[in-house]
């Protein structure tokens, strides 16, 4: 007698896994998973939630949500995740299934805590059930990531008059498992590359608008910044003049630094940013070639800002705008530097004007001219 083989039709087409592996941010996960996968397993709404673990626990990073009101959403995410059963009573950080690209584990709300009792509880009343949501089932996925620090938790409810979910909607869940560890995996890469680019750009930003030269042992330039370029500090000869007078200094003291201050000629500088500081030390490179690097800066501008911000107590953040603004750079050019928004730039500059007691940025100008010691206030036109 022959026996005759059965196989299994997988729980979904082939061309649901190929639009969830090609989405290409959460965004477009939100339709593609949320939308259909619910539907195959019969749920009215879904959820994800992007934990991000710390030292002090998770914390919600990325949320999205199918059919969920946004009040609903947003009262969970701000309140009800931390009491919430399906994520307190499960050890998520030792997940059961072990798959290619993810742990991942599939439970229901009822696997996890006795529900005639919980329907009495606050939790309940005050969230699940003015949401309609009665029965919730749980596909939490630990994908592989480099710092393996990423929760992902997918929830698919159904109201109260419907069936708690059965195994037929597990396994509907745990064969999307894998394909939902990939592609939360590769989002969470490429967000890490967009971040380490756009902090490359920032460092690349801050090191440009900062004064410094490269110079040979014969005080031949080899390189220097974008402002060195653009006479922030002063013509070439100017700077080479000064740099020249310090490199002899540094030689016949035997330091490796020295440090000099001189007042920067051009007219169209502040009284705060015409005291220019000079500091020079040398090094000696793999291949046994001397180098000397100048790095520039308006020295009284950080002295002025360091005493302010004691006096009015000024934030890290706060002193660091106001460091911007005796540099001449307006808001927009503050956002893009400190990579804030404007209007997070004007409500800093609010609460330094606030504890300045000024209005104005000229006359903030002018309490750090005041607070300036006398030696290094240059000589007004």
């Amino acid at each position: 007698m022959s026996s005759k083989r059965i196989t299994q039709s997988p729980p979904y087409s082939s061309h649901l896994y190929e639009e969830i592996s090609e989405c290409h941010d959460y965004a477009s996960l939100e339709n593609t998973l949320l939308g259909s996968v619910a539907q195959k397993i019969g749920a009215e709404t879904s959820t994800l939630l992007h934990f991000q673990h710390d030292h002090e626990g998770y914390e919600i990073g990325h949320n999205l949500a199918q059919g969920v009101g946004n009040k609903i959403h947003n009262q969970y995410i701000n309140k009800f995740h931390r009491s919430d059963p399906v994520i307190l009573n499960r050890d998520l950080n030792a997940l059961r299934h072990t798959q290619a690209d993810a742990r991942t584990d599939v439970y229901r709300l009822s696997d996890v805590c006795d529900q005639n009792t919980f329907v009495k509880t606050d939790d309940y009343n005050d969230f699940l059930k003015p949401s309609g949501i009665r029965h919730v089932l749980a596909l939490a996925v630990k994908p592989k990531t480099v710092n393996n620090d990423l929760l992902v938790i997918v929830g698919f409810h159904r109201p109260h008059g419907m069936r708690d979910f059965g195994d037929n909607a597990i396994r509907r869940a745990i064969s999307i498992a894998p394909i939902v560890g990939s592609t939360i995996a590769r989002l969470t890469f490429k967000e890490h590359l967009e971040k380490y680019k756009l902090l490359s750009e920032n460092l690349k930003s801050v090191w440009d608008n900062t004064g410094y030269l490269i110079l040979d042992d014969a005080l031949q330039i080899k390189e220097m910044s974008d402002c060195v370029r653009n006479k922030t500090y002063g013509n070439l000869p100017f700077l080479m003049q000064r740099v020249s007078q310090a490199v002899t200094s540094l030689i016949k003291s035997g330091r490796r630094q020295v440090n000099i201050s001189s007042l920067c000629p051009d007219s169209d500088r502040t009284a705060l940013n015409q005291n220019i500081n000079f500091s020079v030390s040398k090094t000696i490179s793999e291949n046994g070639v001397l180098r000397f690097i100048v790095r520039l800066g308006f020295v009284h501008t950080n002295i002025a800002i360091s005493k302010c911000a004691e006096e009015f107590g000024w934030t890290l953040r706060e002193g660091e705008i106001v460091m911007t603004l005796a540099q001449g750079l307006t808001n927009t050019q503050i956002s893009e530097s400190l990579l804030i928004s404007v209007r997070t730039v004007e409500n800093h500059l609010r609460s330094i004007y606030s504890k300045a007691d000024v209005t104005s940025r000229t006359q903030l100008l002018r309490q750090l001219l005041s607070n300036t010691p006398p030696q290094h206030i240059s000589r007004m036109g």
